[in-house]
């Protein structure tokens, strides 16, 4: 009956690896792969087996929570990210409107009839009316480019610390659960 058991569980267990999707989400690989070397060696003798139905659901559990988690913490990161360039919106959108007043009246001064010298005047008459407007829009967009880049940085930092508590936790229940199995696996339930 526990061989059947057993079999069961590891088979589940390589199922659960095998199906779980591979990104840059941290999966506790390693650490199925340790309880299935575990599994083999504990079947070979035969002793202690049913401690595996008791802490494989712990074990599950505590791996399933680590990637609700670990998901959280992506997940408002994104969205800080997105509130962030809605934030931006408008002075991006004021700084193109900007850039076209500037460049517009530029750019018609090819389209002027006659002479090359009458473009030539155009650029030089509408460069020098230009000239504060444009150095303005470029020191607005350096700041809001330093403020951005600032806001980016905070969110990174906010969603660095909530991936490190959420490791740190599944971590330290993970450890906890496998050497309660292994203590199980030594002394029986």
């Amino acid at each position: 009956m526990f061989s059947k058991v057993f079999t069961f569980l590891l088979l589940a267990l390589v199922g659960s690896i095998l199906a779980t999707q591979r990104s840059a989400e941290p999966m506790g690989m390693a650490d199925n792969l340790k309880l299935m070397d575990l599994m083999m060696r504990q079947s070979r003798s035969g002793e202690n087996i049913e401690c595996f139905p008791v802490y494989l659901p712990i074990l599950q559990e505590i791996d399933t929570q680590y990637k609700i988690d670990y998901t959280k913490c992506w997940s408002d990161r994104q969205s800080g990210a997105s509130g962030i360039e809605e934030l931006y919106t408008i002075p991006r959108d004021n700084l193109s409107s900007n850039a076209k007043n500037i460049c517009g009246p530029l750019l018609e001064c090819e389209q002027k009839e006659g002479s090359s010298q009458l473009v030539f005047e155009c650029y030089e008459k509408t460069g020098t009316e230009k000239s504060t407007p444009l150095n303005n829009l470029t020191l607005d967009g350096a700041q809001l480019a330093r403020e951005i880049a600032e806001d980016f940085r905070r969110i990174d930092i906010i969603a660095e610390a909530c991936y490190g508590s959420a490791y740190r936790t599944y971590s330290n229940d993970r450890n906890e659960a496998e050497s309660s199995l292994e203590y199980c696996l030594s002394n029986g339930v």
